[in-house]
């Protein structure tokens, strides 16, 4: 078994095992399933007339599958998928043509599935990999874009899914618009171990001093954006047949040497990309929902510790006024016995719901000072990954959980906190390692 083929079987086997877990936290899972011998998917996004669907077609080959022009062609999602008997689906049936990981796609709503086509083609390239294409982003008059659907969304869901992610622009648009800077740093994050940026239509420039123009400025504007101290890597290809030195104004020697590049990576590293993607989004899937399990069980503890604390101090409080009533009112007035233990009965009730009120204010407390101190709680659970380097990455995934964890803590009903969570956090650790074990080896 390949380390893919590995790595595909144990992260579906764990989704599945803590699936029941995962809702039991509220927490969600990028994914819902891992596809066996899933093929590795990649998305193209980019500003408007970028390229996109042209560097599809070449990849492809044959007859054009994508319409290409200088206008907008296309306002929705295009997932090209390998099939003998070549097919258009539209709308929501197209989900259920996907891969299973893509059923998070249906969660958008109808809007979106209106914007969301299949095509199943008998393509050699589409044998080993699926391509998404997206609308190319624009800038309305009022410099926004208003779409139909959750447009960030869908691209954020599709960036997690896919095993590479290729952000083209030309040389006409080197800036990024409102939108693609939106998504860049909303969508976007975390993910430059897979995002690659396409200076595509290089072979249209005239001179090596507009190609080192257009360059600088790319790099400019994706500082600005990125506000990382690393750009990602930035390709410098064109589409279509391949041309000679001189045809164009600039030597493109060292442009095909790139494309040649960039076609050995597209075709020939998909599987090793999807490793390195699936890797990496379990990792992030299982050390998110344990740290949300940290804290939520953290808070169940002290709930019923402190809980217990007040019933026991009621319980003794009912205890003392039911008999304590009940022996001194006969010695200090003249009342019968019977009379005496129901005063006493009485102020026994008095006491539970005094105990009962304190329980609520006990708990009402300790969930708005945790909510407070979410952030505190969460550095003290994992305070032992300091010491080891991992804080860093273990901040990036909590700043994804952190708000839906504080809410949970705020409102999560007492009957359904996890009082018993530390053995299945346990083993979601346990399982999380070993597919990391299946990595080195």
């Amino acid at each position: 078994m390949t380390a893919t083929k590995e790595i595909e079987a144990r992260a579906r086997k764990t989704y599945a095992r803590f699936s029941k877990c995962a809702k039991a936290y509220s927490y969600t899972f990028s994914r819902t399933t891992v596809t066996k011998n899933g093929a590795p998917c990649m998305l193209f996004l980019g500003n408007h007339s970028s390229g996109k669907s042209s560097l599809i077609n070449w990849l492809l080959g044959g007859a054009a599958v994508q319409d290409v022009g200088l206008a907008p062609t296309d306002d929705g999602f295009t997932m090209l998928v390998y099939g003998e008997v070549e097919e258009d689906i539209c709308g929501p049936a197209a989900v259920a043509r996907l891969p299973a990981e893509f059923a998070g796609l249906g969660n958008f709503g109808a809007s979106f599935l209106q914007h969301l086509r299949v095509k199943v083609r008998n393509r050699p390239l589409l044998k080993s990999v699926v391509l998404v294409d997206s609308p190319g982003m624009i800038d309305t008059a009022e410099h926004t874009v208003n779409r139909t659907y959750d447009f960030e969304g869908v691209v954020r869901l599709l960036a997690e899914l896919c095993d590479m992610v290729f952000f083209l622009l030309d040389p006409d648009k080197p800036g990024t618009t409102g939108e693609s800077v939106n998504i860049f740093s909303k969508c976007l994050g975390g993910m430059d171990f897979k995002l690659n940026v396409l200076l595509n239509k290089c072979d249209a420039f005239t001179s090596l001093y507009d190609f080192a123009r257009t360059y600088g400025t790319v790099c400019w504007n994706l500082a600005r954006v990125l506000k990382t101290k690393d750009l990602p890597k930035i390709w410098t290809i064109y589409s279509g047949e391949e041309r000679k030195p001189g045809e164009t104004g600039i030597d493109l020697t060292d442009f095909n040497r790139k494309r040649e590049d960039f076609l050995n990576i597209v075709k020939n590293d998909a599987d090793a990309r999807r490793r390195d993607n699936l890797f990496s989004q379990t990792q992030r899937d299982f050390l998110g929902l344990s740290i949300r399990m940290r804290i939520v069980n953290r808070l169940a503890r002290t709930l019923v510790l402190r809980a217990t604390i007040s019933v026991v101090c009621g319980a003794l409080l009912s205890a003392i006024c039911y008999f304590g009533v009940g022996a001194i009112l006969p010695k200090m007035y003249d009342i019968g016995p019977v009379f005496a233990h129901v005063l006493g009965a009485l102020a026994a009730v008095l006491a539970v719901v005094a105990t009962a009120c304190a329980v609520k204010l006990v708990d009402s407390f300790t969930r708005v000072t945790f909510a407070e101190r979410v952030d505190d709680l969460f550095e003290k659970e994992c305070k032992r990954d300091v010491f080891i380097g991992r804080i860093a990455h273990l901040q990036q995934i909590w700043a994804g959980i952190r708000d839906d964890t504080a809410e949970i803590v705020r409102n999560a009903p007492l009957g359904d906190l996890p009082f018993f969570g530390e053995y299945r956090r346990r083993r979601l650790d346990v399982a999380r390692e070993k597919i990391f074990a299946a990595v080195r080896s």
